[in-house]
Formats: structure tokens, C-alpha cells, sequence
């Protein structure tokens, strides 16, 4: 019978004693529960605390138990307030931001569409100009011609007439009446649109095609920032040649007249006046951009991290190299041992430079104008880390990243 009574902390229960308040006995013994077992953690009585089930396992008092379990407790219920507080906190926060964010937006949008009407408006004020121009020329020359039809209607009804007319009466003025007839002859018509007018209609059409440019190029632009995530660029000093000055947040670099002090560690370049970005690329696409200005001489682009760095021909194997490379006033795409020249339309000032790692594409941008000056397009990367990749040569370089 005792055994189907199942095991004893499964037995305690809220008795009630007659005349007396509530108390808590075990359900086995009918004693009162006065200890705690530290092993099973569960209130015992005297009895059980002697029994084998608990023979050997520390008990304390239910009081002082009770007592150490609260400041448990506590501890835990300071530790979940703070916690809910943090959280609550945050959630304040993250609404607060939520709506900075959203008026920021909002307000960006009323800024775009009234900059739209404005535009809007300007166009079709130049555009009604012009409207107005031609249908007041139209106008007049319409005034115009109706006269001069009406003067010649009056002149081939007296030609008419004249014609019908004896031979005595038709050779009397009829020389006068031939003059009038020669002078409506040789008269010209004026120009009622001059050459200015048509180019001043024509050059809507040459804006539209500009609108239509700008357009596409904004919503590239705009589309770009989605596609590519923007990377935090900063050159690694270890790898940078000796002539080479960093700035200290590791964003800019010069060429010194002299060799620094450095380490002749593994990683740095001994030849060439090179320096490598410490960002590390295996996957995604990225994009960084570099200010180049107008003068000097420089590569920027991508290698790979296995990229040589001792010797005057650290470039091998192929493929370990892809840049856009400034020699003199030419430009060229370098992806060693091959050269190919390009022809800007423009000297680019900044550079934008893109990664598409699973696409296998470098790509090279004027940053400003957003025009494409190369792409390097069927790479494998083969899974090998690609680092940033910075070249300079001439007093007058300097690059920076931004």
C-alpha cells in the first residue's frame, strides 16, 4: 500500500489542523514538514529525513532554507527587472528611432516631390513660352495672308473684269493695272517661324532625352546602393612598402621621399609602392571608393591574398590582380601580365570600385558621374580570401578612402 503512494515529495499537501491555522504535513507520516532536503530539493519530516530515501543528504531547516531560496529569489527577480527594464527601455529607444526615421523619410519625400513640382512646373512654363510664341507668330502671319488674299481676290476680279472688256476699254490703264499685277507677283512671304523658334521647340526634345539620362543614372545609382553593400575600408600598415605614409585612422596614403622605418615582416611589399586593405572578402558584393584627385600616378582595385609582396615581379601567377591603373595622362585596366588602354571622356577624380565575388566581377565607376570605366568580368576567385588593393607612384599621389 505504500508502495502505490509513489515517491514521498510527490505526497506533501495542505492539511488543516482542527481549531488551528494552515500548516503543511507530510502525507505519509502526518508529521509536520520542518526540513529541507538540499539533494532532492523538497520539504521533508523528521521521519523521512531518517528514512533511506534521504539517508546521508543534507537537510536544513525549512526556515532557513525558506531564507536562503528567497534571496535566490530576489536575486533573480532583480536581475529579470533589470533585464525587463533594459528591454523596455530599448523598446522606447527603438521606437523613438522608428519614428526619427520615419519623419526623416517623410520629410525627404515632401523635400523630392516638391522639388518635382518645381521642375515640373518650370518645364511647362518654358514649354507654355514657346507655345505662346508660336501661336502668336501663327496669328499674325494668319492676320497676314488673310489680307494679302483679300487683296489678291480684289485684283483677279478686276483682272477678271478687265479681260471681259471691249478692245477700246481693256487697253485704256492697262499698264497700271499690269504693275499692280507684277508687284503682288514678286511680293514674298515673311518667315512666320525664323531658324531660333524651331531650335527653341526643338531643344525640348534634346531635354527630354537629358531627362531620361539623369533618370536612368539616379535610379542606378539608387538601385547600386541596394545591390552592393558598402564596405569600411582602412589600409593595413604591416603590408604597406616602406615609402609609403598611412594616415592613422588608416583612410589615406602619400608617397614619402624617403623609406620609413619599418619591419621587413612577410606581409609588407619591398618593390613596389604598394599597400593592401585589411577588409577581407569571400563571398557578397561590395564596394568602396577611392578620391585619386587630378594629379599623380596610381592602381586601385582588388587582389588576392595570396598576392606576392617580395621581389620586382610579385604579380604571378595571373589572376592574382585586377585595377585601374593611371599612367601619365593614360588609363589603363591592369590584370597582370595584361595591360589594356582605355579612353576616358573624362579624368575621374573618384573612384568606385565594386566586388561581385559569386558574379566573378570587378568593376570600376567615375564616382561622381557614375559612368562605367571598366569591368573585369569571368574572374575565378576559386574561394580565396581578396583584399583592397592600393598602388602609387609620383611625388605628387595621394589617395584617399571614403
Amino acid at each position: 500500500m505504500a508502495a502505490s503512494r509513489g515517491p514521498i515529495n510527490k505526497k506533501i499537501r495542505l492539511q488543516s489542523r482542527e481549531g488551528g491555522g494552515m500548516g503543511r504535513y507530510c502525507e505519509k507520516h502526518q508529521e509536520s514538514l520542518k526540513l529541507f532536503c538540499m539533494e532532492d530539493e523538497t520539504v521533508v519530516c523528521l521521519v523521512c529525513d531518517k528514512s533511506r530515501k534521504h539517508r546521508g543528504h543534507e537537510v536544513i531547516p525549512v526556515d532557513e532554507a525558506s531564507e536562503d531560496y528567497k534571496e535566490k529569489i530576489n536575486s533573480y527577480l532583480e536581475n529579470l527587472r533589470k533585464e525587463r527594464k533594459k528591454i523596455l527601455a530599448y523598446e522606447a529607444e527603438l521606437e523613438k528611432e522608428s519614428q526619427d526615421l520615419l519623419k526623416c523619410t517623410a520629410t525627404e519625400m515632401q523635400k523630392a516631390e516638391e522639388k518635382f513640382r518645381e521642375l515640373h512646373q518650370f518645364l511647362l512654363n518654358q514649354i507654355k513660352e514657346v507655345e505662346k510664341e508660336i501661336a502668336g507668330r501663327r496669328d499674325e502671319h494668319r492676320a497676314r495672308l488673310s489680307r494679302k488674299l483679300s487683296s489678291l481676290e480684289r485684283i483677279i476680279q478686276e483682272m477678271e473684269e478687265k479681260s471681259q472688256q471691249p478692245a477700246s476699254e481693256l487697253l485704256q490703264d492697262v499698264g497700271s493695272t499690269l504693275q499692280r499685277c507684277e508687284r503682288t507677283e514678286r511680293s514674298e512671304n515673311q518667315l512666320a517661324f525664323p531658324p531660333e523658334l524651331k531650335e527653341e521647340a526643338s531643344r525640348f526634345c534634346d531635354m527630354n532625352l537629358r531627362l531620361e539620362e539623369v533618370m536612368k543614372e539616379f535610379k542606378d545609382a539608387m538601385l547600386f546602393r541596394q545591390q552592393f553593400q558598402k564596405a569600411n575600408v582602412t589600409l593595413d600598415p604591416d603590408t604597406a612598402h616602406s615609402c609609403l605614409i598611412l594616415s592613422k585612422n588608416g583612410k589615406s596614403v602619400r608617397l614619402a621621399d624617403r623609406k620609413q622605418d619599418v619591419p621587413n615582416n612577410l606581409e609588407r611589399f619591398n618593390k613596389w609602392h604598394c599597400v593592401l586593405g585589411r577588409e577581407e572578402f569571400t563571398a557578397g558584393r561590395h564596394f568602396w571608393e577611392v578620391n585619386v584627385g587630378s594629379e599623380g600616378e596610381w592602381a586601385v582595385g582588388v587582389a588576392r591574398k595570396s598576392i606576392g609582396r617580395k621581389g620586382r615581379f610579385p604579380f604571378s601567377p595571373e589572376g592574382v590582380l585586377w585595377a585601374l591603373e593611371k599612367m601619365g595622362n593614360g588609363y589603363w585596366a591592369w590584370n597582370p601580365p595584361h595591360n589594356t588602354p582605355l579612353s576616358l571622356r573624362e579624368k575621374p577624380r573618384r573612384i568606385r570600385v565594386t566586388l561581385d565575388y559569386e558574379g566573378g566581377r570587378v568593376s570600376f565607376y567615375d564616382a561622381d558621374t557614375g559612368a562605367e570605366l571598366y569591368t573585369f568580368s569571368g574572374a575565378s576567385f576559386s574561394g580565396e580570401t581578396l583584399l583592397p588593393s592600393f598602388r602609387l607612384w609620383g611625388n605628387k599621389t595621394h589617395l584617399s578612402i571614403s
